[in-house]
């Protein structure tokens, strides 16, 4: 009987460790998350898009890249550590000119994300998203 007391006293301490931690992360750390999709469509032929609801790429062909880019703004009077974290199918096919910064109270940057396609891709659209995660940094890592 003092066995079941135990384990159900360390699963709810372990419990409660866990919401707290999360509470801790979801409120004191992360400031803001924006996200995007990002696409791309493989063709024949160029084509641009002036869309900005997301990061479109446009139309390129096999072998060639695109390069969008985008303003983050830092309208808190401090400090905020800003990481991109990019998903999907064109993932890998991206580059992202700047990540895991520090921007500084009300400032601005401009992020450049490039697609460079293969010459083996096939014709088609190609998609992903892309997160920016702004942090507030009590310590300056």
């Amino acid at each position: 009987m003092e066995i079941n007391r135990f384990f159900l006293l360390l699963i709810v301490v372990v419990a409660l460790f866990s919401f707290s931690t999360y509470f801790f992360y979801d409120y004191f750390v992360i400031e803001n998350i924006i996200k995007l999709n990002m696409s791309v469509k493989v063709s024949d032929h160029f084509g641009l898009t002036a869309d900005s609801d997301a990061i479109k790429f446009g139309m390129i062909k096999p072998g060639t890249s695109s390069e969008r880019s985008i303003i983050v703004n830092n309208k808190a009077a401090y400090p905020l550590r800003v990481v991109i974290i990019k998903s999907g199918y064109i993932a890998d096919w991206v580059k992202v000119s700047e990540n895991n910064f520090i921007l500084k109270g009300n400032e601005s940057r401009q992020i450049n994300f490039e697609v460079f396609v293969l010459n083996n891709i096939d014709f088609g659209n190609y998609t992903g998203k892309v997160k920016i995660i702004f942090k507030k940094t009590y310590f300056n890592r």
